[in-house]
């Protein structure tokens, strides 16, 4: 390993972003699960601006360059059982470093250099359909290929995840009528990378109501905190092994708050939109934007209907935070 020392002055230790984009549907609270041989596919694009850079105190957002990140998410969701469901999605990334001085990676051109990120494989199963319905799961993340990780517009982190976690959700009931409530959480483990322990913990929380058959809006607040890696600005020069890898390992902690709506245009086929932004960073790019897709179900049952313990209001794709 070269020992050459590297001077953290200048140096911005935030390669978040593209993690936080690159979240398909499916990261987002599943507690309904599709009927035997239904499923849905759906496509979503996203395009999310960075301003700020936020260190670990979080006091100050910096504008030290900014970030274009493209994201289509392609997913499909699809019943085993009437209780057992596998997710499978693919991201596909093209970001844009547009700053001065350069940035620090070899993607920070000032142009795309778009790819494919990860593919993510879940299986959960609703162990508890009642008025509260439970639904454990267990989830990997596998990159496609060895992309690029370093740099503030670096494709992602490159790194391989096991996922552990539950879904939870019902029905509002008198409350909000056709309205729901579901959450999710998982800790997600990763090798150790140097020594440096990079497991993580998230969350999301969604409230949504049907106005219509048709039409249903939702709310969402995404979280993620990561139980270790490196914090900004650094807490010790880097040498030369460290600097090539330290994009991948920052400690980033953020919430993101957001809203959207969904609309069938008919039984098999919907579109959907959404606004997510961060409200709360540390060691991260400060990202938002909007996102705008369409999904198709394949089998009758899962149409945009309200909630049941067959059908979930899941169409409207989200953003995290978390995880990549």
């Amino acid at each position: 390993m070269n020992t050459k020392r590297i001077s953290q002055t200048g140096i911005v230790c935030l390669a978040a972003l593209c993690l936080q984009l690159a979240l398909p549907p499916s990261f987002f609270a599943q507690a309904w699960v599709p009927e035997k041989g239904s499923g849905v596919v759906s496509s979503t694009y996203s395009n999310f601006y960075v301003r700020n850079h936020v260190m670990n105190s979080g006091i100050k957002r910096t504008d030290l360059g900014r970030i274009r990140t493209n994201v289509i998410l392609t997913s499909i969701d699809y019943g085993i059982t009437d209780k057992l469901a596998l997710i499978a999605d693919l991201a596909y990334i093209a970001s844009k470093w547009i700053g001065n001085p350069p940035g620090h990676g070899p993607n920070d051109t000032g142009s795309y250099h778009p790819t494919f990120q990860d593919a993510h494989l879940e299986v959960r199963y609703n162990a508890i359909r009642k008025s509260l319905v439970v639904t454990p799961f267990v989830g990997v993340i596998i990159p496609t290929h060895h992309y690029e990780t370093r740099g503030h517009s670096a494709v992602g982190r490159g790194f391989h995840e096991l996922q552990l976690g539950v879904n939870v959700g019902r029905q509002l009931g008198r409350l909000l009528p056709n309205g729901y409530v579901q959450a999710r959480y998982f800790y997600a483990i990763l090798a150790r990378f140097d020594n440096v322990k990079l497991n993580r913990s998230n969350g999301d929380c969604e409230v949504g109501w049907f106005a219509t058959k048709s039409l249903s809006v939702r709310f969402i607040t995404t979280m993620q905190k990561t139980h270790g890696g490196l914090i900004t600005p650094l807490e010790h020069d880097l040498d030369a092994h460290e600097f090539e890898f330290h994009d991948a390992i920052t400690r980033l902690n953020l919430i993101d708050l957001g809203g959207g709506v969904s609309f069938a245009v008919n039984r098999s086929f919907g579109i959907h939109a959404a606004y997510l932004a961060n409200v709360y960073a540390r060691n991260a790019h400060a990202a938002g934007g909007f996102l705008a897709g369409f999904s198709w179900s394949f089998s009758r049952g899962l149409g945009l209907t309200s909630p049941s313990g067959s059908a979930s209001p899941r169409d409207l794709p989200t953003l995290v935070q978390a995880s990549r």
